[in-house]
């Protein structure tokens, strides 16, 4: 009897490749994308408490903020504050007295109490769906092309994911979560050997490492908050695709899934787009736009770091919202137009942080830059050296890239990394010791299938079980339209998941410097 394949049978022998593929991904890929994020985030994070998850999925971190009690000066008369026979005595004779006690304590109730406050923080999701069809699973069945098709699409579905969640953590929701802002007018994609309807584009941010092969973009027209998403060139919100990205020369190449070249240039320089439109992910928009928006994405280091305004911004819960202006214990030093970083700038940077938060307990340890600050900020010491006591000269590698960038002031070490996702000129400082950054992930849904019982740093699920299909898939279906409308199943199969995450540090506040000197050539 002939053995019929069929799409439950071909789930079924690769459902558990197909898990492997994404979960393993996932756990190697985000970390080798970018080392800040590595040695920073993924390596010393710690794991949210679940008593600070609300019923709501709701973060809620509490602070105190005001000392308590009454300390005051003792007011006692005498000479000494402390006498072995009382505050006074009444003498009887030589051999006794009586004590008297005249000291009195302060009115406990003269003294303040602390009025703890919190922040709450929502928790927040990144919805994914994968199309497979029947040729694919039937082809990987066959003997010659086992691990060549589902293999390789995973993977690039895994770099998709930890792509988008690396963005995040690098923008901001005050600009509608900005990959990159369009720098002078588009040119033809063409003349270089890309599809027709395609255009090139420099960004003024120079953070090119935002940008992936097969990434969906969104982009927003300078003058426009709002707009829907889709790919027609005259709307406000164009719908693009990256098909190159060439880190050498400085640019990306974006097409239109529909619509021609000619169209797509003229929008990308004189229509709805042109110099200064943001190119945004899809589906994160700021808060308050009132097309298609959504309130916000996993919270990022922009997200935290404050010197006005709120914590999260518009993001987080008003009725538990933390003011930087009220609350200044978790102001972060924040610095713009730096220029030229030398060292003694960035010592008087790093002791206004520590003057101001020393007493909270608050410091820095990890200093991130944008590709070339630690380049510019070299080559203001080479050939400099000290001499110490005993008459050698001192070595470079600290603070050269022998060895990456360590400094040190006040016995504190600070360690640096290049970030090739961080915007042009900009400096981060945050802490990462103690486990600062704790990643808060909520109880998973009936029926969800993860992606691997290893646990990964990121929380992806599978969701099709947990809306009533069986295993990690669902039929995708057409409706034929017309007079005889009729929804008929396709040959594919969709394979939705979620991941749903949230990022909260104890300690908010850090530094950001803009405008820093930068030493970066791009080739011809």
């Amino acid at each position: 009897m002939a053995y019929t394949v069929t799409a439950d049978s071909l789930f079924s022998t690769h459902s558990g490749r197909i898990e492997e593929v994404i979960n393993k991904n996932i756990g190697t890929i985000l970390p080798s994308m970018d080392p800040a994020w590595r040695d920073t985030i993924v390596s010393s994070q710690g794991v949210g408490p679940a008593s600070e998850i609300g019923r709501d999925m709701l973060i809620t971190k509490v602070f105190m903020g005001s000392m308590a009690g009454v300390v005051q000066m003792s007011n006692k008369a005498e000479t000494n504050d402390f006498t072995l026979f009382g505050d006074t005595n009444t003498p009887l004779g030589s051999k006794m007295h009586l004590q008297n006690i005249t000291q009195t304590f302060p009115d406990a109730a003269d003294g303040p109490n602390a009025t703890p406050y919190r922040l709450q923080v929502p928790m927040r999701a990144i919805h994914t769906n994968l199309l497979m069809t029947m040729g694919e699973l039937q082809a990987e069945a066959t003997p010659a092309f086992i691990g060549s098709v589902i293999a390789p699409k995973m993977e690039g579905f895994a770099r998709n994911i930890a792509q988008t969640v690396c963005n995040t953590w690098y923008t901001t929701e005050n600009n509608n979560y900005v990959l990159g802002t369009v720098e002078g007018k588009a040119t033809t994609g063409a003349s270089d050997g890309h599809p027709t309807n395609s255009v090139k584009v420099t960004l003024n941010e120079k953070a090119y490492h935002r940008f992936a092969v097969g990434m969906r973009v969104d982009v927003q027209d300078e003058t426009e908050s709002a707009g829907s998403h889709s790919d027609d060139l005259d709307a406000n919100m164009i719908g693009l695709y990256v098909v190159a990205v060439d880190e050498v020369k400085g640019e990306i190449v974006l097409a239109s899934a529909s619509g021609s070249a000619d169209a797509l240039h003229g929008a990308l320089t004189t229509g709805a787009a042109g110099t200064g439109d943001r190119i945004v992910l899809p589906g994160f928009r700021k808060a308050g736009d009132t097309d298609k928006s959504v309130d916000g994405a996993i919270a990022g280091i922009n997200s935290w770091i404050k010197s006005s305004d709120k914590l999260l911004g518009n993001d987080a819960i008003a009725s538990a919202q933390i003011d930087v202006g009220t609350h200044p214990e978790h102001k972060s030093y924040v610095k713009g137009s730096v220029g030229a970083l030398t060292e003694h700038k960035l010592r008087q940077y790093l002791r206004g942080f520590h003057r101001a938060k020393d007493r909270y307990g608050m410091y820095i340890d990890c200093l991130i830059a944008s590709d070339g600050v630690w380049l510019d900020y070299e080559s203001q010491k080479i050939g400099q050296y000290m001499i110490d006591r005993t008459g050698k000269p001192s070595s470079m590698n600290s603070q050269g890239s022998a060895e990456g960038f360590t400094f040190m002031m006040d016995g504190r070490t600070y360690q640096g990394y290049t970030s090739n996702y961080v915007e042009d000129g900009a400096v981060y400082g945050i802490r990462k010791g103690g486990n600062n950054w704790k990643r808060y992930v909520p109880p998973s849904p009936a029926g969800t299938q993860k992606a691997s019982e290893v646990e990964s740093f990121l929380p992806f699920e599978f969701v099709a079980p947990a809306l009533g299909y069986a295993g990690i898939k669902a039929p995708i279906s057409t409706t034929a339209g017309g007079a005889n409308d009729r929804t008929t199943v396709t040959e594919g199969v969709q394979l939705p998941g979620m991941l749903r995450m949230q990022l909260v540090p104890d300690q908010p506040a850090g530094l950001k410097l803009t405008g820093c000197n930068t030493d970066t050539i791009f080739g011809d």
